[in-house]
């Protein structure tokens, strides 16, 4: 296993690696903006070995038929979803020179012509799974984003899968699912304890859609971090209406140092449009209990909705200073394929013309088509609103005053930097 990435593993050095190795099988994952990548991988591997390439993940998942009718001689198969028994089925089936066409979930070529097979079932038994192989990769490697790395020994964890919500720009229900899947508390918390035993870890990033869906859970797992005394400081990802302030109370008293609420709008149209089932009075709400109980506070707000006016972004803008979360991100809509937006934008768009690796959220460049506001603009609007947000005294002040380590400083100036180029860039684009 590798991730080239982290590893710092170069063409040339993958090139090394699969001859010595000769592989049957290299299975490769991506997102959209690393789909070039994945790509470029897949050529390695045809030109150094006879493996069969599979590709799964979201990007892939979204657009089986057109990857394996686009590039047939770089991917054999395109696993759809979530790839765990898929992908043993498929290696044991190419073992035994099987057919294929009985495995459920993926989509392949045959005879010049593309073939689907019958949709996989969800996995719903998630405690069946068992914990990553970390020991395969040095932990250490992998770095969490910079707003959230308050210490060195820092691991994510993965501790639900799918969305009951319906957000139009949201693409991870491609691979998981609108039904809400959950590990027990007792698999999270023995994984915790293997995190910190094992790979020293002082701080988890719980990456799950949204972590706070199921009280029940929530309070068990918190309520075992305390009585296992863990002491692991930890970030999550929240929705508004999943919370109060008997929740938050707990889930910082369990190590929960920080989390991030999807705010979005202050529109409740634009709101309705996207398919989020909240109201600006409740976001505020939220932001304000979660501050109270000594949280750390993120909020994300999404510019470039199908409709959305100048108006509208302004008013967000002038919303979020009210909402007063520690870190407001201001980004451009990303409509991601497999989503209700990228069906608005992109429908007309031959998707082989389409500059996959500008599809990042916190990009430099907004990637919408035709949308009602011009791109320069909304690009101007969202340098604007970091430069009103941040360049209130009482706000680096709170920021200031949520730091505890060094590290976390260091991190937060390195992050400051890069975020004062990148508005500086936006600007000049004027």
């Amino acid at each position: 296993m590798y991730e080239p990435e982290a590893q710092g593993l170069t063409y040339d050095d993958l090139k090394r690696i699969i001859k010595d190795e000769a592989p049957d099988v290299i299975g490769l994952t991506c997102s959209t903006p690393n789909f070039h990548r994945a790509l470029e991988l897949a050529k390695i591997g045809k030109e150094n070995s006879c493996a069969k390439v599979v590709l799964g993940g979201v990007h892939a998942s979204a657009l089986p038929e057109f990857i394996v009718e686009t590039y047939p001689d770089l991917v054999d198969c395109v696993v759809v979803g979530e790839g765990e028994i898929t992908m043993l089925e498929l290696v044991n089936a190419w073992q035994n020179k099987a057919d294929i066409e009985k495995i459920q979930g993926i989509v392949f070529k045959k005879n010049g012509y593309v073939v689907r097979t019958e949709k996989r079932p969800f996995i719903t038994e998630l405690d069946s799974i068992p914990f990553p192989a970390r020991d395969l990769i040095p932990q250490n490697l992998f770095k969490p984003n910079l707003h959230n790395a308050r210490y060195r020994n820092c691991s994510s964890i993965l501790t639900s899968r799918g969305c009951p919500f319906n957000c139009s720009f949201c693409a991870s229900r491609i691979v998981s699912g609108k039904r809400y899947r959950m590990h027990s508390a007792e698999y999270v918390l023995e994984e915790m304890e293997i995190l910190k035993k094992d790979y020293g870890v002082r701080q988890l990033l719980i990456t799950d859609d949204t972590f706070t869906i199921n009280h029940e859970r929530l309070e068990k797992i918190c309520k075992g971090m305390i009585e296992k005394r863990l002491n692991l400081k930890w970030f999550c990802f929240s929705q508004v209406t999943a919370v109060n302030k008997g929740v938050l109370t707990l889930m910082k008293k369990a190590g929960c140092y920080n989390i991030g609420f999807g705010v979005e709008s202050s529109s409740p149209e634009i709101l309705k449009q996207m398919g989020k089932p909240i109201k600006p009075e409740k976001a505020l709400e939220a932001v304000k209990l979660a501050n109270k109980a000594g949280l750390k506070t993120q909020a994300f707000y999404i510019f470039g909705m199908p409709g959305e006016t100048k108006e509208q972004m302004e008013d967000t803008i002038r919303f979020a200073e009210k909402v007063g979360s520690t870190l407001a991100f201001f980004n451009m809509l990303v409509p991601f394929p497999g989503t209700r937006d990228f069906d608005y934008y992109f429908s007309s768009v031959p998707l082989n013309t389409i500059a996959w690796e500008n599809f990042v959220a916190i990009g430099e460049s907004c990637v919408l088509k035709n949308s009602s506001v011009p791109s320069k603009v909304i690009e101007e609007l969202i340098a604007k609103a970091n430069i009103r947000y941040y360049g209130n005294p009482l706000r680096l002040l709170s920021l200031l005053y949520h730091i505890r380590t060094f590290h976390e400083f260091l991190n937060y100036l390195k992050s400051s930097i890069g975020l004062f180029g990148q508005v500086l860039q936006w600007l000049e684009k004027k």
